[in-house]
């Protein structure tokens, strides 16, 4: 039987503030076909019965990327740099993450979906890195998405050590990162100035964030493809 990850889903309101729709982009779900998983997309709910269901039915969840985590769910008031926030994301989101880890069922976070396992295990993240770090180096990266604009460090005996070695090079489309890294978690990533790009789970169970967007990727580059074969095999051997 094939393997199924659910994949959280965006929100976005292009008619008008009434009507809200669900999204996700293809290069999640084309990248967890490639690594021959079922994607199984969570559309944004308000029903935590409902989202305990639907977790219940998957054997992994990814969690994507999307809007800014609200400053209110790591204890700190909006800084004017602050993007645009979701009450329905953060809900669905952090109540995903919440059965997951009570299933204990792998989970692979990217970009904001790095930084809420890093909220959810209460550690805080960096509202806006230009306004709140020293940081020189271009996180929010004009170029294509599948190119590669800066390199990160990669500590020895981690999930991505095996993948890439001790550096890689990678995408980058955030302003926003982890500032103090939850208790149960290491730091197995970070960019030459120091910002975390990727985290993992210190226990037994897989639960692994990175801040850049292998997904965007994997089309050209077999190693950022094998982040996501590694996780859908994890999922498979969940069970």
């Amino acid at each position: 039987m094939k393997t199924v990850v659910g994949v959280s889903a965006s929100i976005n309101f292009e008619v008008n503030e009434f009507y809200a729709n669900s999204f996700i982009s293809t290069a999640y779900t084309d990248s967890i076909i490639r690594a021959d998983g079922i994607p199984l997309i969570f559309p944004i709910c308000n029903n935590e019965n409902v989202v305990k269901k639907m977790v219940e039915s998957v054997d992994g969840v990814l969690l994507s990327g999307g809007s800014d985590i609200h400053p209110f769910l790591f204890n700190e008031e909006p800084i004017k740099e602050i993007g645009t926030i979701s009450q329905e994301r953060d809900f669905l989101d952090f109540k995903v993450l919440q059965y997951a880890v009570e299933m204990k069922k792998p989970v692979l976070g990217i970009c904001r979906g790095h930084q809420v396992i890093n909220v959810f295990f209460s550690g805080n993240i960096y509202q806006d890195i230009s306004s709140q770090t020293s940081s020189q180096i271009k996180h929010a990266q004009s170029a294509h998405t599948n190119l590669a604009t800066h390199k990160i460090n990669i500590k020895k005996d981690s999930f991505l050590y095996d993948i890439f070695g001790d550096s890689a090079e990678i995408n980058s489309f955030h302003h926003q990162a982890i500032k103090d890294v939850a208790d149960k978690f290491d730091v197995i990533a970070t960019s030459n100035d120091g910002i975390i790009e990727a985290i993992e789970y210190k226990g037994d169970e897989f639960i692994v964030g990175t801040q850049w967007h292998p997904e965007k990727m994997t089309e050209s580059n077999e190693k950022m493809q094998e982040i996501f074969n590694r996780f859908v095999e994890k999922c498979k051997n969940s069970g």
